[in-house]
Parts: C-alpha cells; sequence; structure tokens
C-alpha cells in the first residue's frame, strides 16, 4: 500500500513539474516565433486535396503525458498545412478516430511524440464502441487491424521523436516503424551527419550537416540500414562518445529514415524533444516535405542504402575536433574551420603562388587507415601522407604520395607523387612497382568513367586511404579508385599527413569526420 502511494505521489510531482516548467504550454512568443518559421510554399503541390490526422497521446493513467514540446509541434504542424495549402490538419487525441470508417477520411497521420499504449482504448473511452467489442482487449485489436489495413492500403506515417516509444507490447506497429525506444544517452549538444544528402526530404539541409542541441535516441531491433532507407544519423566522429549508457556496438545511431510498409509510406525523426526546433526554419521545411513525402505528393526513393561502408570504428581516432585547428598547422589565410568543417579557400584577394598545406600535428605514420569526408567548389586538391618537406630545389611545401581529387575529375581516385615518382596510378588501374621502381597495370579496379558516376564533388563524399607495407588502396565512396604494389626500396614509408589547396583556379575544399587507424 505504502509503495503504491509513494507511487503515485511521484507521478503526480512529474505531472505538476512538467506544468510548471512551461513545456505543456504554448506560450504567445513560442507561437509568434513557430508563425515566422513556417514556410510560406510547400515544395511540391499537393496532387488533391489531403487530409492529415495530427495525433496527440491522450490522457493516461494518472498523468497526461504532455511534455516534450508536444503543444509547440501541434502549432507548427497545423501551421504546416494551413499557410502552405499542403494538406487540411485534424487535431484529436480520441483514440475513436482509428475506427475504419474515421481513418478512411486521411491520407496520412502525424504521431506527434505520441509515446504510451494509446492504441488501448480506456474504460472511460468504451461508450464510443458500443456495438463494435465487449472488452477493451476486443475494441484494441479491432483498432489495431483498422490501423495496420490503412497504412497497408498505401496511406501514411509521420511519426516525431518519442513516437518511437508508442504501442511497444505491440510488434506490428514496432516493424512498421522500423526501430525499438533503446534510451537517450544524449541531450546536449551533438553532431549530425547526413547520409543521404542527395535525397528529397534531404533538400531542406543543403547537403551540409550540422550541430544541434537535443535529447538524441539510441535504437534497438529491428532497426536497420537494411530495412530503412536512413537519411541522417548521428557524427560520432563530433560528438561526445564518454556519455554513460550507450548499447549499440556498431557506433551506428540513425536519427531519421523512410521506408515502405505494404503501400504505406513512413517517415521518422528522432528531432522535436526541445520546443526550439519547433521554430527552426529548416527543421519545419525538413518536417514539411516529410509530411508531403507520406501523403505521396513529394516522390522520394526509400529503397534501403544497406549498411555503412566498414561499420566497425574500433581503434579509430579522431584527429579533428569540428571546432577549431587544435592539432593542425597551416596558414590562417587559407585555412580555418567553417560549418564544423576544415575549410580550405583561394579566393582572386586571397591568391597563392605555390600550393599549400594544413599540417597534422599529431606524427608522421607509417601504415594506416584514414577516413574522412570531403568535397570541393574548384580546382585541385588532395591528401598527402607519408610526406616531407620541401628542400632548397623542391618547389613545394611538401612532396610524396597524394590521393588526388580535382574539379574536373581529371585527377580524382588517382594516386601521384607530384616531383618525384610522377602518377602512381590513374582511377580505375590496379599498379605494381617493382624493386627497380618500374611500374606495370596487372588489372582494373573499375572502368574509370563509371566509377566517376558514384562522385559528387558538390556533396559530402567519404574517402579512404589504406597503405600498409607497401600496398596503398583509394576509396571515395565504397569504390576502389586505385591499387599500388609497391616494392621500390627507395618509396616513401612514412612522413607527414596533410591536405591540400592548389594553385590556379579559386577554389573550396572542405573536410571532416576524420578518423586515423594505425595498423
Amino acid at each position: 500500500m505504502m509503495n503504491r502511494v509513494v507511487k503515485s505521489a511521484v507521478v503526480l510531482f512529474v505531472c505538476v513539474m512538467l506544468v510548471a516548467s512551461g513545456q505543456a504550454q504554448l506560450t504567445r512568443d513560442q507561437a509568434r516565433r513557430i508563425d515566422e518559421a513556417v514556410p510560406k510554399a510547400a515544395r511540391v503541390s499537393p496532387k488533391a486535396a489531403r487530409r492529415v490526422l495530427i495525433w496527440n497521446t491522450p490522457f493516461m493513467d494518472t498523468c497526461p503525458h504532455k511534455g516534450y514540446s508536444v503543444p509547440q509541434a501541434e502549432h507548427a504542424v497545423k501551421l504546416l498545412g494551413e499557410k502552405t495549402g499542403a494538406y487540411e490538419p485534424v487535431v484529436s487525441d480520441d483514440v475513436a478516430m482509428f475506427l475504419p470508417e474515421t481513418l478512411a477520411r486521411f491520407d496520412a497521420i502525424i504521431m506527434n511524440n505520441s509515446n504510451g499504449p494509446w492504441i488501448r482504448p480506456t474504460e472511460a473511452d468504451m461508450p464510443k464502441f458500443e456495438g463494435r467489442g465487449d472488452t477493451i482487449q476486443a475494441v484494441e485489436q479491432l483498432l489495431r487491424k483498422s490501423f495496420m489495413d490503412w497504412v497497408k492500403s498505401g496511406r501514411g506515417v509521420v511519426a516525431f521523436h518519442h513516437a518511437i516509444g508508442g504501442n511497444t507490447h505491440w510488434p506490428e506497429f514496432l516493424d512498421m516503424i522500423g526501430a525499438t525506444y533503446w534510451g537517450h544517452p544524449w541531450n546536449e549538444e551533438v553532431a549530425i551527419k547526413i547520409d543521404d544528402p542527395d535525397h528529397p526530404l534531404m533538400a531542406a539541409f543543403n547537403g551540409k550537416d550540422f550541430r544541434l542541441a537535443e535529447e538524441i535516441f539510441q535504437f534497438n531491433d529491428p532497426w536497420s540500414r537494411n530495412t530503412s532507407r536512413v537519411l541522417m544519423s548521428l557524427d560520432v566522429a563530433n560528438t561526445n562518445m564518454t556519455v554513460p549508457w550507450i548499447h549499440r556496438k556498431d557506433n551506428d545511431f540513425g536519427l531519421a529514415w523512410v521506408r515502405l510498409y505494404d503501400k504505406g509510406r513512413v517517415f521518422y525523426s528522432a528531432i522535436g524533444h526541445r520546443t526550439e526546433h519547433w521554430w527552426n526554419p529548416t527543421i519545419l521545411r525538413f518536417y514539411l516535405d516529410g509530411i508531403q513525402f507520406a501523403c505521396g505528393d513529394l516522390e522520394a526513393d526509400t529503397t534501403p542504402l544497406g549498411p555503412l561502408d566498414s561499420q566497425s570504428e574500433e581503434g579509430f581516432v579522431s584527429i579533428f575536433n569540428g571546432k577549431d585547428l587544435t592539432g593542425w598547422s597551416g596558414n590562417p589565410r587559407l585555412w580555418k574551420v567553417q560549418d564544423g568543417a576544415i575549410t580550405g579557400r583561394t579566393t582572386p584577394e586571397n591568391r597563392i603562388a605555390e600550393n599549400n598545406f594544413l599540417i597534422w600535428t599529431g606524427g608522421e605514420p607509417k601504415d594506416f587507415e584514414l577516413r574522412l569526408q570531403f568535397r570541393l567548389e574548384g580546382g585541385n586538391s588532395g591528401i598527402y601522407f607519408h610526406s616531407r618537406p620541401r628542400t632548397a630545389m623542391e618547389p613545394e611545401a611538401l612532396i610524396g604520395p597524394q590521393a588526388d581529387f580535382s574539379a574536373d575529375n581529371r585527377w580524382t581516385g588517382v594516386l601521384m607523387e607530384y616531383t618525384l615518382r610522377d602518377i602512381l596510378a590513374e582511377r580505375g588501374q590496379k599498379v605494381q612497382i617493382d624493386e627497380k621502381g618500374n611500374k606495370k597495370v596487372t588489372a582494373q579496379t573499375g572502368d574509370p568513367a563509371e566509377l566517376l558516376t558514384h562522385v559528387n564533388l558538390a556533396q559530402w563524399n567519404d574517402y579512404t586511404v589504406i597503405t600498409r607495407a607497401g600496398r596503398t588502396t583509394l576509396k571515395i565512396n565504397n569504390q576502389t579508385m586505385c591499387q599500388v604494389e609497391d616494392k621500390d626500396p627507395n618509396r616513401p614509408t612514412a612522413g607527414k599527413l596533410a591536405l591540400q589547396v592548389h594553385r590556379g583556379p579559386d577554389m573550396t575544399v572542405q573536410f571532416k569526420n576524420i578518423r586515423l587507424k594505425t595498423l
């Protein structure tokens, strides 16, 4: 008896604190901010008049779970429909909305942080279902079937944040959403990477990763990149990974995805706990695009992209903190950190007479695997390794092997040693270099033109450099660009690691998520 009293007191205290904190109230200032942030127009015109159910968690037990940012989100998604004409919003927390004849009126449902077993009616709900079922269990089964039939027929589901914690007793619901909630290790500023920058639902972010403060979830099975098309995920290389309660061993934390469920369209985003996200214009544009996808108006690919190139990050160390150039040395006129990325830039007012380098000061690695992301606007750049400073007879600040890429793609995926042994392998080549320094093409890694179709220099690309005991492999976006087996006793075997800006045309190159593993 005493335990029940204590439990009730705790629940009531939590309810009071939610109201007292302001989280359960939409303030006038918040409403104004949301009004100003809502896009003026939808990305695409609806193919037909759309009606969308905004589903809030109903009152449950002794405490209405109206915490998080439910009122702010409700106001925002109502305005997204009303101001843009993309859909007619209908707000409800009445479980009777899930009867077949009522659901049939809607094209999509927005589950607004709706956690808990909300598909299960309460005793107070039962009069609404007279003649439809004699027990709560019977009515719940009716509503479950109604909802799943509706989704599978081609309707849309949009789920925000802790909607992933709804109906955890119902396996088919969890299968439809694509994941189960497994806690939130982070409630702080984190880095988020765009996994699918060219996807229509990612257009709001312009291909740029970002940082934000949020309660960040981790997910358990059935979450998988094999069954959902992951749009964004936690950037573990630039996020605090020392927080407690991290359960996943693969360091893969998806945060937004799309998927098909039979003919139904499902869009989930974990962002949506903190109130300020609901007056962030970029987030609202992202959410409007997701809602239009769920309604069937914005066409978007749901094909899963599969696992990351190498899911294991075991042994890798981040050598760029995402904030400043600590651990790197270079000309501050040319190198800075912008948008969380190392940025090298030349302009008409900031030209260079010879190539310039940002050098990692953490050592001179020998055998290693380097992983990073890059993008390029104009000009030419590359990743130098096993390099050494110039002498009086050599024109470059550094000389050594370089994993190249260029805006004209002539050098993209090419391994070369400028002023030393010149081109070691063109894109698409496997090359052997014998003990006398003679080079021979022995095989192909792929067609050079076809390999380029996997690279979009305007967007973020993954570059992997692996070098060990004379074998060097360059990969871009998981495509092997070239490979060299080098037995030349005069080859460089260790040296400085650096990033390059090239003399010539104006250019901007960016690097991020830089991780190094000693082999």
